[in-house]
């Protein structure tokens, strides 16, 4: 069970750096995701996790980029928010659609984690998360059937496949 410190990202004490795989994760995470990895390797896809554990600083950064218009804002369709005419409220809204508050980032337990097939990567592609790459035709398609069909014989689940009122769909396990 995570203490308070652990839920909310200000400690790191309940996750372990995994160079191999690229982030630190909750012990309880690295078997399971292994065991997953190994699957989709089976089927050609080569899954990297492209974001895991993130403390409060880092979920803050995120949040601070976007709330200075620093970084973009998308809606649930993944186009980009004009958000330099949003009231301080409407703004606020927009990035809790795509960015938990600091503090209340399921990254920070540290078995939250957003996945790519690295083999299905075209050359100089940037990875930006976005619907469109989830969808058909989008470079993460076939690996996003995939976990919808797989990540439950491994433990994971997908919380965000449906909306629910923040976070948008497909975008991650």
């Amino acid at each position: 069970m995570l203490n308070e410190l652990e839920l909310t990202g200000r400690a790191r004490t309940h996750v372990a750096q995994h160079d191999e795989l690229g982030a630190a994760l909750h012990p309880a995470v690295v078997e399971p995701f292994l065991a997953l990895r190994e699957a989709a390797a089976r089927e050609g896809i080569e899954l990297e996790i492209c974001s895991g554990f993130r403390d409060f600083a880092a979920q803050c950064r995120i949040w601070n980029l976007k709330f200075r218009g620093e970084r973009p804002c998308y809606d649930a369709r993944g186009n980009i928010r004009e958000t330099a005419t949003l009231g301080a409220m409407d703004l606020i809204d927009a990035i809790l659609g795509w960015s938990a508050l600091p503090g209340a980032s399921r990254h920070h337990w540290g078995c939250d984690i957003d996945v790519i097939d690295r083999a299905a990567l075209p050359p100089d592609y940037r990875v930006r998360l976005l619907p469109e790459e989830a969808e058909p035709g989008g470079v993460f398609h076939r690996l996003h059937r995939w976990l919808d069909e797989n990540v439950a014989r491994c433990g994971f689940f997908r919380p965000y496949r449906e909306y629910r009122g923040g976070c948008t769909p497909s975008r991650g396990t």
